[in-house]
């Protein structure tokens, strides 16, 4: 049985590994596929959130979460990049949109594609290879980082 379990755990881990290579490699050469992951910096739950129509769930307050697959961007920074960032409150109802600029990133940044609901009713985006907003190289800062 445990040899079992052994086998599954590890056919489980190459078909993630495998999906993810995918996905990275579908996009076309001048785009790449991204997973989408959220931050909910405010005190109300987001029913759901997309970008560019792709991806996104279910996010509660002060809470980080919503990973899903995939948004499609440049694979290269180009000045004047965004997305649309569309959004429900916690019931789904009263959908909202934004078009948010993407700051400038490096090739090295490309492991997610973060999306954060602040306080201040902002939403800022980032390509970047960290998840982690207490990590002193996230490009979030300050009291905004705060959940």
């Amino acid at each position: 049985m445990y040899r079992l379990i052994k086998i599954l755990a590890c056919i489980e881990i190459l078909a993630l590994s495998s999906a993810l290579l995918i996905h990275r490699n579908a996009a076309t050469d001048d785009t790449m596929g991204l997973d989408v992951v959220g931050y909910n910096h405010t005190d109300h739950s987001i029913g759901s959130f997309s970008v560019n129509s792709e991806a996104g769930s279910f996010l509660a307050k002060h809470e980080q979460g919503g990973f899903a697959c995939c948004v499609s961007v440049h694979a290269k920074y180009t000045p004047g990049m965004t997305v649309t960032v569309r959004w429900t409150d916690n019931y789904d109802k009263n959908p909202q949109s934004r078009t948010v600029t993407v700051p400038p990133f490096r090739p090295k940044d490309t492991g997610v594609f973060a999306v954060h609901f602040l306080r201040s009713g902002e939403i800022k985006v980032f390509v970047t290879d960290l998840v982690l907003t207490t990590n002193p190289e996230y490009p979030l800062k300050g009291d905004e980082a705060k959940m």
